[in-house]
C-alpha cells in the first residue's frame, strides 16, 4: 500500500509546511509521485456530481409515484377515521348512560 502524502511529508522531517512541501515535490524534476495541491482540487464540484448521479440511478430503478390524496385526512383513510369516530363517540355515549342510570 502506498503512503499517503501525508504520511511522507511527516517521515521526511520537513520544517516547510505541508502546501510548501508538496509544492517543492511537484517542482522537482524526475519525481514519479506527483501530488496535487489543494487548490487543484474541487470538492465540492465532484461531490455534488457524485450526489446527482446517485440520485439519478436510483430514480431509475424505483421511479417515484405519486398516489392521489383524495379520500385522505392527517394521512389516514377517510372511511377508517369516520368509521373509529363512530366507535369512539359511541362508546362514550354509552358509558354516560350507563353512569347517569346509576344516579
Amino acid at each position: 500500500m502506498e503512503k499517503s502524502a501525508n504520511q511522507k511529508w511527516k517521515e521526511s522531517g520537513s520544517t516547510l509546511t505541508f502546501k510548501e512541501w508538496i509544492e517543492r515535490e511537484n517542482q522537482k524534476k524526475g519525481s514519479s509521485n506527483n501530488f496535487l495541491s489543494f487548490d487543484a482540487i474541487d470538492v465540492k464540484s465532484d461531490f455534488s456530481d457524485t450526489i446527482k448521479n446517485e440520485i439519478n440511478i436510483f430514480e431509475d430503478d424505483y421511479p417515484i409515484q405519486k398516489e392521489p390524496t383524495k379520500g385522505k385526512f392527517l394521512g389516514l383513510d377517510s372511511t377508517t377515521l369516520i368509521v373509529s369516530t363512530v366507535l369512539i363517540l359511541g362508546s362514550v355515549t354509552y358509558y354516560l348512560i350507563k353512569r347517569k342510570k346509576k344516579w
